[in-house]
């Protein structure tokens, strides 16, 4: 008599964390300042050379260098600005303090290619945005940003510490504070501490909430709640930006990660 197998369920295939675009506009935390030696200085269609002038996909900007900086034909270029909207509204206290111990945050702008050499400089065009292109924006040498991949799994809410990699949630990208699936966060530690691209890191919160309540009354000492996943999309040397991949509610800044 035949007998009948039991079935076992197929394991869950890694999927994309992000898109291309979104991997290329996370910003970054640098532990030293970005190199000025090759800038935006003006482009195309821009007779008034106002640096209000934006630039987009497809347009052709003008990039100035000084120093030992060397442009060629064919170089591509990441272009970044200082992330000034980090600070437009402090969204917690010691906020400031702690981004700046981490570096200069900037922002991605989008990424160029020399199209042109004339004796006046490089001419490049722009071939992706993530938004609007301004002379000053700031010609670092291209890196590709690997997208990396996971495979969805449950959430365990009351995970124990393991003691591995741990820190805090210290800004997001636009300075949002109420946080949800694909957003983007900045971590207080990086490649010093072996944080790696790729890795996954449970988000959790204890009780009791900071703030004035926490000097008027005593809790008892809560358990961690899990209440979201991120995945590390790049490293800086005390930093890294991650993605927010999964999330029972709204994650806000503050909250602690553990690598899982």
């Amino acid at each position: 008599m035949a007998v009948a197998l039991g079935q076992q369920t197929p394991l869950a295939s890694p999927i994309p964390v992000a898109s291309q675009s979104q991997v290329d506009c996370t910003g970054f935390i640098a532990a030293t300042k970005v190199s000025t030696d090759i800038i935006v200085s003006a482009g195309a269609d821009n007779d008034f050379e106002s640096y209000l002038h934006q630039f987009s996909t497809g347009e052709f900007v003008y990039l100035s260098s000084q120093g030992n900086a060397r442009v060629s034909l064919g170089d591509q270029f990441s272009l970044v600005r200082p992330a000034k909207v980090l600070f437009r509204t402090t969204r917690y206290g010691g906020e400031h303090w702690n981004v700046h111990d981490l570096g200069t945050p900037y922002e991605d702008a989008g990424r160029v290619q020399v199209t042109h050499m004339t004796p006046q400089g490089a001419v490049a065009q722009v071939r992706f945005a993530c938004g609007p292109i301004y002379p000053g924006d700031l010609a670092v040498p291209y890196q590709p940003r690997p997208i990396p991949t996971y495979v969805p799994t449950e959430l365990d809410r009351f995970a124990l510490p393991n003691g591995n990699i741990e820190g805090t949630i210290v800004a997001a990208r636009d300075n949002f504070f109420s946080l949800a699936k694909g957003d983007i966060v900045y971590l207080n530690f990086g490649a010093k501490q072996g944080a790696e691209a790729g890795q996954r890191y449970r988000v959790y919160y204890s009780l009791p909430p900071r703030g004035v309540f926490r000097a008027w009354f005593s809790y008892p000492e809560q358990p961690r709640e899990t209440v979201g996943e991120i995945v590390v999309l790049a490293t800086q040397e005390k930093s890294a930006s991650a993605i927010i991949v999964n999330c029972t509610r709204d994650i806000t800044l503050g909250y602690g990660v553990q690598l899982e």
